[in-house]
């Protein structure tokens, strides 16, 4: 089985990343963390003007009006670190506030910076696109599972054609495969969808990046890190208890509140990280089409109606008992 030794050996090589792709993914990474927080910047000084009515400081050495509610860092205002903004200005609640703009909007910055650097390495040739070997990868071991099963079967046919020939399934094929191979339909829809990104042209992948992706995520991401995601999310709602709960015991000054920001921030991107992964994920009712035989068929009914097979056996000797008494 030629074509399959191929297809094995194109998995193993996909398993690992070259260091081109992994310099690429950091260095675009990084460049793109760069370019967003600059950018997110004056989005903030905007904010806080426009809609808070509020004065902000952050170039060195510049003066600041005195304000009897202030705690003064000790280095003063800096563009990247120390951020004063008086909020409400000329109002009888009007006051300074501290934020550090880097512990203010590093995740939001970071999340969308990876986000970006995926979406641009799928669309890359495979040779230097991180995700695009890993939704290569997802695509050649789901079709190698097929071309086995069918191998019991049928006599196998070379992945290459047996690729194109599931572009051109339509829903009754796509379920009588189902059937066959004990797969859900909609994990058959993905692959069909996820081939053809994968032949599709620049524009095409770029417009239906999702059905790459989600190929990646249903068949191997959601299952090796849904568990690690919401252990996640509950270690950042236990960051936010502490900093909420130092900030109500006045360890954290209301005039600084960068630390509560931070929390918030956190918990916030666990929260939707790990709803993107419910997203992507299987859904509860989605079995594989299983062949039930007669026997299996009665076993299943004796277990809905007298419970496991050690609860029946119980069952039968308290009947035995009764009958020799």
């Amino acid at each position: 089985m030629a074509s399959s030794a191929y297809s094995q050996k194109s998995y193993f090589e996909l398993s690992e990343h070259n260091n081109t792709q992994v310099a690429i993914f950091i260095i675009l990474t990084i460049l793109l963390f760069v370019f967003s927080f600059w950018l997110f910047l004056p989005v903030l000084k905007y904010f806080f003007i426009s809609f808070l009515n509020g004065q902000v400081y952050n170039e060195t050495g510049k003066f600041l009006p005195y304000s009897p509610d202030s705690l003064e860092p000790k280095n003063g205002v800096s563009y990247l670190f120390s951020l004063a903004v008086d909020i409400y200005k000329n109002k009888a609640v009007e006051n300074r506030y501290w934020f550090d703009p880097v512990v203010t909007i590093f995740l939001q910055v970071t999340m969308l910076s990876l986000c970006i650097s995926i979406i641009i390495t799928s669309l890359l040739p495979e040779k230097l696109g991180y995700m695009r070997q890993k939704i290569e990868r997802e695509i050649i071991n789901t079709i190698e599972r097929i071309t086995q099963n069918l191998s019991i079967s049928k006599s196998s046919s070379d992945n290459d054609s047996f690729m194109e020939e599931i572009i051109y399934w339509d829903i009754r094929k796509i379920q009588e495969y189902a059937e066959e191979l004990n797969m859900t339909f909609e994990d058959l829809k993905t692959l069909q969808k996820a081939v053809k990104w994968k032949y599709g042209s620049m524009v095409y992948r770029l417009f239906h990046i999702n059905d790459g992706l989600r190929m990646y995520m249903r068949f191997y991401f959601t299952i090796h890190y849904n568990n690690t995601i919401l252990g996640f999310v509950y270690i950042g709602a236990a960051i936010l208890i502490i900093i909420i709960g130092m900030r109500g015991l006045k360890f954290i000054p209301p005039t600084q509140p960068s630390a509560v920001l931070f929390a918030l921030s956190l918990e916030f991107s666990l929260l939707i990280t790990y709803a993107v992964t419910l997203m992507y994920s299987r859904q509860e009712e989605e079995q594989p089409n299983e062949k039930i035989t007669g026997k299996q068929s009665d076993a299943i009914l004796l277990t809905k109606d007298f419970g496991s097979s050690r609860d029946i056996e119980n069952l039968l000797r308290v009947f035995i008992n009764k009958r020799r008494n």
